[in-house]
C-alpha cells in the first residue's frame, strides 16, 4: 500500500531538513515529522504540494511505483477537478454512486460530496479509487495536460 518512508527519503536526498520542509509546506515541523514516521497522513493538497515541489508524481512519492523520473504538472490541484475525475471514472466504469460507496465502505453522500469537490477525500480512499479505476493517483488528481 502506501509507503510513507519515501517522503523522508525524498527530503533527505534533496538535503532539506524537516524544519525547512515544514516551512515550505506551511505546517509545523511536528506535523511533518508525523507524516514521515507514518503516524499521520497528509491531506491530498499537501501531498500534491510536496510532489510538485520535487517534481515527482504522487504515485512515486507514496511508493506506489519506482519511476523516479521528474514529473512536471502545470495544473494546480483542486478538489473540484478531483471530483470531476472521480465522476467521469465512476460513470466510465459503470458504477452508480451507491455501488461505489459500498465498494469503498463509505456512504453515498460521501461520493456525492467528493464528486462536487465539497469534501476532502482521504489518501487511503483516493488510493482505493486508483485501484478500482486502475489509474494513477496523478490521473485522479489532475486534469489532463
Amino acid at each position: 500500500m502506501i509507503n510513507t518512508t519515501r517522503i523522508k527519503d525524498i527530503r533527505e536526498d534533496n538535503d532539506i531538513t524537516q524544519e525547512q520542509m515544514a516551512k515550505i509546506l506551511k505546517i509545523n515541523r511536528s506535523t511533518y515529522s508525523m507524516w514521515e514516521i507514518g503516524l499521520s497522513i497528509m491531506t491530498i493538497d499537501q501531498l500534491c504540494q510536496f510532489a510538485n515541489y520535487f517534481n515527482y508524481s504522487i504515485d512515486y512519492v507514496l511508493g506506489l511505483n519506482n519511476n523516479r523520473r521528474k514529473y512536471i504538472n502545470p495544473n494546480k490541484f483542486s478538489y473540484t477537478n478531483l471530483g470531476m475525475n472521480i465522476k467521469k471514472l465512476r460513470i466510465k466504469n459503470n458504477y452508480s454512486q451507491f455501488a461505489l460507496a459500498q465498494k469503498l465502505k463509505v456512504t453515498q453522500a460521501c461520493i456525492v460530496r467528493w464528486e462536487k469537490g465539497i469534501t476532502k477525500i482521504s489518501i487511503p480512499n483516493l488510493y482505493k479509487l486508483s485501484i478500482i479505476f486502475n489509474v494513477s493517483l496523478n490521473d485522479l488528481c489532475y486534469l489532463p495536460n
